[in-house]
């Protein structure tokens, strides 16, 4: 991947920034409950939970199957906190690591490397770039949760 000067940035709120978009793009009304996002062109769907909606936060649950068979190929699971009020959202958990370390910490937890908040944030980023790029749409809603 070639980095541009956009990647080399300390603190890179455009990716939290730019996160926020394109989740608003698939997602125009953050609502509780159980969506389907699916490809057009493809029969592959993902499901997302929005499982708290507030004033000011939101938590979304991305859930995006990689192969038929999920014991050689687990599923991506993203929980991204969505802040409305400062149009944001940042990944805050990655296939069930509840807790990534902030810079400052991760170096001293064990398997951890020094910016892997960042390494996460920016692996959503293409997810929903690819998401968008292949016309995913909401098909689907189930009940609240």
């Amino acid at each position: 991947m070639q980095r541009n000067a956009r990647d080399m940035q300390a603190h890179p709120m455009w990716l939290f920034e730019e996160n926020y978009m394109m989740l608003r793009k698939l997602f125009p009304e953050f609502t509780p409950g159980a969506w389907l996002l699916s490809a057009v062109d493809e029969c592959s769907a993902i499901t997302v939970s929005i499982t708290r909606c507030g004033p000011y936060t939101s938590s979304v649950l991305l859930y995006v199957p990689i192969g038929e068979d999920e014991q050689l190929l687990r599923p991506l699971t993203f929980e991204v906190r969505v802040y409305n009020d400062a149009r944001v959202a940042e990944a805050h958990a990655y296939q069930n690591c509840r807790n990534i370390p902030p810079t400052y910490a991760a170096s001293a937890m064990k398997g951890f490397v020094r910016d892997e908040r960042r390494q996460t944030n920016r692996f959503l980023h293409e997810v929903l770039r690819f998401f968008l790029d292949q016309r995913y749409a909401i098909s689907y809603l189930a009940d609240a949760v």
